[in-house]
């Protein structure tokens, strides 16, 4: 059990908690090569949780007097999730990254952010940070628990506030968030490109970027990969013409 010194600045916790998030996501991923002393115990026997030394309450109305409280599975915060935005477009992006750190951009994977903001504007003609990019999970939560409708459904309380904050004209569901709120894999490939109502908006799914850097990475054909990008290209097409177009 991590416990905070009683020095420990409340305003720094989310940046510590994205640390702890990441040293889990890390030792569970066994995405590097690990040396471990003969009488160290084993990585995953280590316990990433943390209790805040002050009243949990007290540290979120610290941190953020607009984030939520509703659910009580959620690890950490996923930054900038609650903050006002100023969105030039009047379109929602939404996306999820399994993590998300304080220095990551709109994908935390570098490689994926980049591709994402040239395909958006590409195609779309303007910048994804033009419109409103939110994360489908507002949080950080353990893998077990993203399937959790419970969780979804909290957030989208958030979401329709945005909705009717902003003046949401269009929505783009990308990837892993389109995933998660349409978890029939066969119903949502049915769905990519074609424009349908979603909580009350005109939405399209799309490929996420991160597709792309999946199979590059796994050594798919170059047709193969050529053919996954048009289809992008035509789902982004689709919500240009038909959504923006359509305003």
């Amino acid at each position: 059990m991590f416990c905070g010194a009683t020095w420990l600045r409340v305003d720094l916790y989310p940046e510590f908690l994205e640390i702890l998030a990441a040293a889990k996501g890390l030792v569970a991923g066994r995405r590097f090569f690990l040396w471990r002393g003969e009488h160290e115990s084993e990585p995953e026997g280590v316990d990433f949780s943390f209790r805040p030394v002050v009243s949990e309450k007290l540290v979120e109305r610290t941190l953020d007097k607009n984030a939520c409280v509703l659910c009580t599975q959620r690890i950490s915060y996923k930054r900038g999730q609650f903050s006002p935005q100023h969105p030039s477009q009047p379109y929602l992006m939404l996306v999820h990254n399994d993590f998300l750190g304080p220095r990551g951009g709109i994908y935390q994977n570098s490689e994926e952010d980049s591709l994402f903001g040239r395909m958006v504007e590409r195609v779309l003609g303007f910048a994804p940070a033009e419109a409103l990019v939110r994360e489908v999970l507002r949080c950080h939560f353990a893998a077990e628990h993203l399937t959790n409708a419970d969780l979804l459904q909290n957030c989208f309380s958030h979401l329709r506030a945005d909705i009717e904050h902003y003046g949401i004209k269009g929505i783009l569901l990308f990837g892993k968030a389109a995933s998660l709120v349409f978890p029939d894999k066969a119903k949502l490939e049915s769905m990519q490109g074609q424009v349908f109502e979603w909580q009350g908006v005109a939405t399209t799914v799309c490929a996420g970027p991160g597709r792309l850097v999946y199979m590059r990475e796994k050594g798919f054909a170059k047709e193969a990969i050529d053919a996954e990008r048009q289809k992008i290209f035509a789902a982004l097409t689709t919500f240009k013409e038909k959504i923006i177009g359509g305003v």
